[in-house]
C-alpha cells in the first residue's frame, strides 16, 4: 500500500551556498571591499584603514577599523556566524550611542560574505569592550569541501591570552589571503580609491567616518587623484535644494561664469518654502501616488511617504575647451568629470552604491540632453548628491547585491521627485545657459521672425558666395535649399501637422543655414561647404514625404470655436474650469477667415492646453478661494490688420517675455518642449496673420481674466 501520510521536513542549505552568497552575489572586488568597510561604519568606527599588500610573497588585503565596537564571543556566535541574521533589522535596528548615534546600514545579514569575492583565506581579530581579543581563521575551500550542509561546517574561534592587534582599544581587523585576483592594475587601484573616497558625501564639511587606502610600493599610482573639493569651486553652476517633511521646497541657484568672461554677469535665485512643480508622470509613476492626490501637479506630503525629507547639491560644468581653459586646469577637470561625474545617493551621509557610478543614469539625464542639448545637462556635466534620512526612507530597500534600490513603488516615486528637482534647475539655468552659448559663439540675440532671418541668411550666403567666387559650385544648391524650405513651411503649416517634428525641422534648417553662411565666410574648404549644403538639402528632402496639402477654405470663426469647445468640454469639467465663449452664444461678433480649418483647430487647441495647465497649477497653489476660468472671445476691430481671436485666462500669466515665449524650446513648464507657441506663431505667420502675447490690461479685458492673453490676429 502507498503511504499517504504527509511528510514534514525543513529546508536544508548546501555548504556551497556560502560561496554563492559571497563570490557570486557581490559584483566585483571593489564592491566587496566597499561592503566590508560599510560594516565598520555599522560598528561605530570613525577610522578605517584599507591596505592592499600586493607586491609580496603572500598578497593579502587588510581592512582594519581601529575604534569600532568589535565583537564579543556572543556577538560572533549569535550574529556574525548566523547567515541572514536580523540583528540589524526591525526592532534590532537601533542607533549606536551618542555622539555618533548611527543607524546600521546593513540589514540583510550577508555582507560579511563579501570576503569570498576577494580570497580563500580569512583571519579576523576582534575585541570588544571588557572582552578578550578573539581570532577567527577560515580556509573557505576546506571549510566548504569538508561539509555537505551549512550546519555541518566547523569554525574555530580562539580567545587570545595576549592581544595581537588590540590592547586597550576595541575594533576589528580583517585579513584576506590567497587572493582570487592578485593582478590589480593601476586603473583598478584608482577606481577602488575613488569608490572608497565616494563612500562619504563630499558635500559634508565635517565627516565622522574616515577611510584611508594604502598600497605599499605602489603609492604613486593613486597619489595624484583629485579630491572633489579640489574641483567643486570651478563649477559654472551650483544648485542646492531641500524638501522638508511637509513637502515644502526651497532652493538656491547660482551662475558663476569665469572672471575672464567679462560680458557675462553672475546671477542667483533663491526660493523658500514653495511647492515643487512635478514633471508629468509616466503611467508607472502616476500609479505610485495616493488616489486623492493622483492628479496633483505639485509635490504633496503624501509623495514623501517612506522616503522622508531629502536634500541635495549639484555642481554643473561645461566641457567646452574655452570654458575649461578659462576656469583653469582643463585636463584635470576633464579627467575628474570623466571618472567621478554623476548624481549619487547618500543615506545618513553614506553612499548607496551604484548611483552615479560609471554609465549609471538613473535619472535619464542623457536621453533628455539628446532631445534638447542646449537646455539640459547630462551625467558627464554634473557632480551631484542626493541626501536621505536612513530612518525615514524605510521604503527604499537596497538590493541584496548592493547595486541600488529595489525598483518598487517608493523608489519610482523617489526617482520622479528627484527628476522634477533637476527640471527645476533646468528651467532656472536656461537664460544663463543661453547667454553663455551666445557668448562662446560670439553671437547676439536676434528676435526677428524666423522667415526674415532665413531670407537674410540666404541673401548673405549669396553675397559671400559671389565674394569667394563660388557661384558655379554653390548657387544651385543654395537655390534648392531656399525653394525646398519655403515650400516646406507653406505646405507643412497648411497641412495641420502639429508638434515637435515641425518645430525641430524648422529650427535645424534655420540653424544649418546660419552655419553654412559662417563656414563660407571663414573660407572653409570646398568639400566642407558642399557637405554642409548637401546635409541641409537631405534634411529637407527627407521631410518632404510627410507633407500633405490641405486646401484653404473660407469659414465663420464661430464654427471653429464651437468645434474646439465641444471637443474640450470634458476637460473643462474635469479640471473644474469655468469656460466662457461669447462667440458661441452670439454675444460677441463673429467674422470670416480663409485658412486651413484643421490647422487653426490645432492652434486654438494648443492655446487652450496652455491655459488649462497654468490655471490648474494656480488652483492647486491657491486652494478653494480660486476658481479657474478661461474665455475665448473675438476682437473684431481692435487691431488694424484685421479681426482677432483671443484666449484669456485668470492663471499666473507669462513668466517669459513675449519674445521669448514664441521662440523654440523656450518654456517655464517642467518637462515642456517649448514648441507649442512657436508652432502657433508660424501658423499665423504663414496664413498672413500673426500671434501676439498681450498684457490683459492693454486689451481692456474683463478684470476676471488678468492672467495670460494670447491673440490670433487675422489679416
Amino acid at each position: 500500500m502507498v503511504d499517504t501520510k504527509p511528510l514534514i521536513r525543513p529546508f536544508r542549505a548546501n555548504a556551497h551556498l556560502l560561496k554563492l552568497l559571497g563570490d557570486e552575489l557581490i559584483g566585483d572586488d571593489r564592491l566587496a571591499v566597499f561592503e566590508l568597510v560599510k560594516n565598520a561604519y555599522d560598528a561605530n568606527a570613525t577610522k578605517v584603514d584599507v591596505t592592499l599588500n600586493l607586491d609580496c610573497d603572500n598578497p593579502h588585503i587588510v581592512i582594519w577599523d581601529h575604534n569600532g565596537f568589535g565583537m564579543t564571543k556572543d556577538d560572533i556566535l549569535d550574529k556574525w556566524m548566523e547567515i541572514g541574521t536580523n540583528s540589524k533589522r526591525s526592532k534590532n535596528k537601533v542607533r549606536t550611542p551618542a555622539p555618533l548615534s548611527r543607524l546600521p546600514l546593513g540589514e540583510k545579514g550577508v555582507g560579511r560574505l563579501a570576503v569570498h569575492k576577494l580570497g580563500n583565506q580569512l583571519i579576523i581579530n576582534t575585541r570588544s569592550k571588557n572582552s578578550a581579543e578573539y581570532q577567527i581563521k577560515i580556509d573557505w575551500p576546506k571549510l566548504i569541501g569538508e561539509a555537505q550542509y551549512i550546519e555541518d561546517t566547523r569554525v574555530t574561534i580562539t580567545p587570545l591570552d595576549t592581544p595581537k592587534y588590540f590592547g586597550s582599544e576595541t575594533g576589528t581587523r580583517i585579513e584576506i589571503g590567497d587572493l582570487n585576483n592578485t593582478h590589480w592594475v593601476r586603473g583598478d587601484l584608482r577606481r577602488l580609491k575613488r569608490l572608497l573616497t565616494s563612500l562619504v558625501s563630499p558635500f559634508k564639511t565635517v565627516s565622522d567616518f574616515d577611510v584611508n587606502l594604502a598600497v605599499p610600493g605602489r603609492e604613486k599610482e593613486v597619489a595624484d587623484l583629485l579630491d572633489a573639493r579640489d574641483i567643486l569651486d570651478k563649477a559654472l553652476w551650483t544648485y542646492h535644494f531641500i524638501i522638508d517633511e511637509n513637502g515644502r521646497f526651497s532652493s538656491t541657484y547660482s551662475f558663476n561664469p569665469p572672471k575672464t568672461f567679462r560680458e557675462l554677469a553672475s546671477s542667483s535665485i533663491e526660493i523658500a518654502d514653495e511647492q515643487l512643480e512635478l514633471l508629468e508622470p509616466s503611467r508607472e509613476e502616476a500609479l505610485t501616488r495616493e488616489k486623492k492626490i493622483s492628479e496633483s501637479l505639485l509635490l504633496k506630503p503624501e509623495d514623501l511617504n517612506d522616503i522622508g525629507p531629502l536634500s541635495g547639491t549639484f555642481y554643473i560644468f561645461i566641457k567646452s575647451g574655452a570654458v575649461l581653459s578659462a576656469i583653469g586646469s582643463p585636463q584635470l577637470v576633464k579627467d575628474y568629470l570623466r571618472e567621478q561625474s554623476g548624481v549619487r545617493v547618500y543615506r545618513d551621509g553614506i553612499r548607496v552604491f551604484n548611483y552615479g557610478e560609471g554609465k549609471d543614469d538613473w535619472l535619464g539625464l542623457n536621453a533628455g540632453r539628446i532631445n534638447m542639448p542646449g537646455q539640459k545637462i547630462d551625467t558627464g556635466m554634473v557632480i551631484g548628491g542626493i541626501d536621505l534620512n536612513l530612518e525615514e526612507s524605510s521604503g527604499l530597500k537596497e538590493k541584496t547585491n548592493r547595486e541600488g534600490f529595489d525598483e518598487n513603488d517608493t523608489y519610482k516615486r523617489f526617482r520622479w521627485v528627484v527628476a522634477s528637482v533637476v527640471e527645476d534647475f533646468h528651467l532656472k539655468h536656461r537664460n544663463d545657459r543661453e547667454a553663455l552659448d551666445l557668448y562662446l559663439k560670439g553671437d547676439i540675440k536676434d528676435g526677428s521672425p524666423a522667415t526674415t532671418r532665413f531670407a537674410e541668411s540666404i541673401k548673405d550666403i549669396r553675397k559671400t558666395i559671389k565674394k569667394h567666387k563660388l557661384e558655379k559650385e554653390m548657387n544651385s544648391k543654395v537655390t534648392q535649399i531656399e525653394s525646398d524650405y519655403l515650400q516646406m513651411r507653406e505646405v507643412t503649416l497648411s497641412s495641420g501637422i502639429a508638434g515637435i517634428n515641425l518645430a525641430v525641422i524648422f529650427h535645424e534648417v534655420e540653424r544649418g543655414v546660419d552655419d553654412l553662411n559662417e563656414a563660407i565666410r571663414q573660407s572653409d574648404d570646398y568639400s566642407t561647404l558642399l557637405k554642409r549644403a548637401e546635409h541641409l538639402a537631405e534634411l529637407l528632402e527627407g521631410f518632404a514625404p510627410l507633407l500633405r496639402r490641405n486646401e484653404q477654405k473660407t469659414f465663420n470663426i464661430k464654427a471653429l470655436t464651437q468645434k474646439v469647445v465641444s471637443l474640450n468640454r470634458h476637460r473643462f469639467e474635469h479640471h473644474n474650469i469655468t469656460l466662457s465663449c461669447p462667440i458661441n452664444t452670439d454675444e460677441s461678433d463673429s467674422f470670416e477667415v480663409t485658412a486651413p480649418f484643421g490647422l487653426l483647430q490645432a492652434t486654438l487647441t494648443n492655446l487652450i492646453d496652455n491655459s488649462i495647465h497654468w490655471t490648474n497649477l494656480k488652483a492647486e497653489k491657491e486652494g478653494k478661494d480660486y476658481r479657474a476660468a478661461i474665455r475665448i472671445d473675438s476682437l473684431p476691430n481692435w487691431f488694424n490688420e484685421g479681426p482677432a481671436l483671443v484666449v484669456m485666462d485668470n492663471g499666473p500669466g507669462f513668466s517669459l517675455t513675449p519674445e521669448e515665449a514664441i521662440q523654440p524650446f523656450k518654456t517655464s513648464r517642467p518637462g515642456g518642449m517649448g514648441v507649442g507657441l512657436y508652432y502657433s506663431d508660424k501658423v499665423m505667420e504663414t496664413i498672413g496673420g500673426r500671434l501676439q502675447i498681450c498684457n490683459p490690461e492693454d486689451l481692456d479685458l474683463p478684470e476676471a481674466y488678468q492672467g495670460a492673453a494670447v491673440v490670433m490676429i487675422f489679416s
